[in-house]
């Protein structure tokens, strides 16, 4: 993003200018001012005398999404996500200042192929402003629960698919020095386009592991999803991450939300192909409730994964395959985890 003058950090006190909203000598953020947006950015508006909107493509809370193109580059498709202080309280207006900050924060500092790409952040008197590339697509939540609707589960070759690009992208996180944990992962931050990719969404409780810290500062997370320790018993360590992707994989394949009973599973199984069985005993472990019972990390997890994946494929390729005189009951008969779910099932206790 050009920035419209010359900046002076406040952390630094160095003055910016030019193609980044970093600071060129100490790497803070560095956001410029904008003259006040007085009115909703409305459909052909032109924001910042550079962005023209398109539509709003969504709203929540405090903050609203809008769809632009990039009239300085090439009329790129871009979103605009607006925060808007003006309604809030002092101390909600505290919360939302650090939320956007850190979201800034952290992706400014990321490239990965399942994170959104930022192209710039700025502000007025009662907004903040973060440009990001537009993803086409919905949020995973809404997707399962289009399925649901129609009384079907993602097949699981798509779950294994998701699980192993949420693996990748835990997996650069966590090697980040220090390490960063998402702390938030669940459905409703998960975009996917319809060419089945994902991107991780809000980074607005992402922190860095610090070692020797006895616990969180403040308890954030969501629930049904966030490990134990995220209630301010300990410090979050990448070890939330795995039980967040163990409660997220659990949903996917059960179609149970995990916010309406926290902290319990019931356990699945496949019935059908033994060498899949494992694949529920990962779930399980990875959402145990001591730390210290959980895989240790995001690697061996995408490992297990890819060896599950590995072996369903091979399976599928050798799928035994009917003749003209077999009716579709009788091969979903013989075969039931060819159908769509995978021949997972959950457990009754």
């Amino acid at each position: 993003m050009v920035l419209p003058v010359s900046v002076r950090c406040s952390v630094c006190g160095d003055m910016n200018s030019g193609v980044t909203f970093l600071c060129q000598s100490c790497n803070n953020l560095v956001l410029p001012d904008i003259p006040d947006v007085l009115d909703p950015l409305l459909p052909n508006s032109l924001f910042n005398q550079r962005y023209l909107i398109a539509e709003q493509v969504g709203s929540g809370g405090f903050a609203a999404v809008y769809k632009a193109v990039d009239t300085q580059m090439d009329n790129r498709q871009v979103a605009i996500k607006e925060i808007n202080l003006s309604k809030l309280d002092l101390q909600a207006a505290l919360d939302a200042t650090d939320t956007f900050y850190r979201e800034v924060s952290f992706l400014s500092r990321l490239t990965h192929t399942n994170l959104p790409r930022i192209y710039g952040a700025c502000r007025d008197s009662k907004h903040f402003y973060l440009i990001m590339n537009f993803i086409a697509g919905e949020t995973l939540e809404a997707y399962q629960n289009r399925l649901l609707m129609q009384k079907t589960l993602l097949p699981l070759s798509e779950v294994l698919s998701i699980g192993l690009q949420l693996c990748a992208v835990l997996e650069y996180l966590h090697a980040q020095e220090p390490p960063i944990v998402f702390r938030d992962l669940k459905p409703a931050n998960i975009m996917r386009t319809p060419q089945r990719r994902l991107f991780l969404i809000d980074f607005g409780i992402a922190r860095h592991f610090r070692p020797g810290q006895a616990r969180d500062t403040i308890a954030l997370g969501s629930l049904g999803y966030a490990a134990p320790e995220q209630y301010g018993k300990t410090q979050t360590t990448p070890l939330a991450d795995i039980y967040s992707l163990g409660a997220v994989l659990h949903q996917l394949l059960s179609g149970n939300d995990p916010s309406e009973a926290p902290f319990r599973f019931a356990p699945l199984s496949i019935d059908s192909l033994s060498s899949l069985s494992r694949l529920g005993a990962l779930i399980a472990q990875m959402v145990e409730m001591e730390m210290d019972k959980r895989p240790t990390s995001i690697t061996l997890i995408r490992q297990e994964l890819q060896y599950i994946a590995n072996v369903w494929k091979a399976a599928m390729l050798n799928f035994w395959r009917p003749g003209p005189e077999h009716t579709s009951s009788q091969v979903i008969g013989r075969n039931s985890y060819a159908s769509g779910y995978g021949g997972l099932n959950q457990q009754k206790n």
